[in-house]
């Protein structure tokens, strides 16, 4: 994300589906990392909103570099295109198709959840979801309100239950700082 276009705060009840991630072309099209799984669903839609409710009207050309080249209606030169970068493009919730089980949820679903270890003591809050380009990475707000982020895998999240607002975290180790490897030696 480009330090001139800050990502809007999207409101509650909105979905990010997809992210600008940058210009493609000297004609406006850019470039958009999906979050839909799949990935390829994006290709289903026509128009989103971006995050004040705005229709962005749009239709994916190509693909490049893992993510969809999408022309936007009404974009047209690269200059403007450069001020898309870090928006967001998604939907409100409740226009989201419903889920087939109990064991489906949507990301933003997470929000709002209580962590807790594998032997029941609180660990914390989930605070916000984030997605740099290399999978979901979970912010957790602790009981001290400090925030921590962790990977979203299996691995650190062994249990999501959204039905009970609860999941299980088995934290990675943390890793020594510079200092205390340089005391050791």
């Amino acid at each position: 994300m480009s330090a001139s276009k800050k990502s809007e705060t999207a409101p509650a009840g909105w979905v990010a589906l997809a992210v600008v991630t940058q210009p493609h072309g000297v004609s406006g099209r850019v470039k958009v990392k999906s979050f839909t799984d799949p990935e390829d669903a994006i290709k289903k839609h026509t128009a989103l909103q971006d995050p004040a409710g705005r229709e962005v009207k749009f239709r994916v050309t190509g693909t490049a570099q893992g993510q969809y080249i999408i022309e936007v209606e009404g974009l047209t030169k690269r200059e403007d295109a450069e001020l898309w970068r870090g928006k967001q493009l998604g939907m409100p919730r409740a226009a989201l198709p419903e889920l087939k089980n109990d064991a489906q949820y949507y990301a933003v679903d997470l929000v709002g959840l209580c962590v807790e270890t594998e032997d029941g003591r609180a660990f914390g809050t989930v605070h916000a979801i984030y997605n740099f380009g290399a999978g979901d990475v979970l912010e957790l707000k602790r009981p001290n309100g400090d925030l921590e982020m962790f990977s979203f895998t299996h691995a650190n999240f062994p249990l999501v239950d959204v039905k009970a607002r609860k999941m299980t975290i088995t934290p990675p180790e943390k890793l020594g700082s510079r200092e205390e490897e340089d005391a050791s030696e």
